[in-house]
């Protein structure tokens, strides 16, 4: 059984304010099932990082593609947070 197996965490890349948010370019969240979805992620980082729900809305991406809630997330896969771009 390898490392990752016995550690099942998301790798949460950060970009933007949503790096100024936290103070660091990513985040480690411990999954405790295997699969996980978009919504449930966003709960978690919402219970962490309350800030994020007045002063940052943001999306999900999940191998580079803007995730729905529905869009489940494994600890192989690579998540980032993408915040909301405005413009003109």
């Amino acid at each position: 059984m390898s490392k990752k197996d016995q550690d099942p965490t998301i790798n949460v890349k950060l970009f933007a304010s949503s790096r100024e948010l936290v103070g660091k370019d990513n985040i480690r969240l411990r999954i405790t099932d295997q699969i996980t979805t978009a919504h449930d992620l966003r709960k978690m980082i919402l219970e962490l990082y309350p800030s994020f729900s007045t002063k940052s809305p943001f999306a999900i991406a999940v191998n580079h593609k803007v995730a729905s809630d529905t869009t489940t997330i494994s600890y192989l896969d690579e998540v980032a947070i993408l915040p909301q771009i405005s413009g003109g």
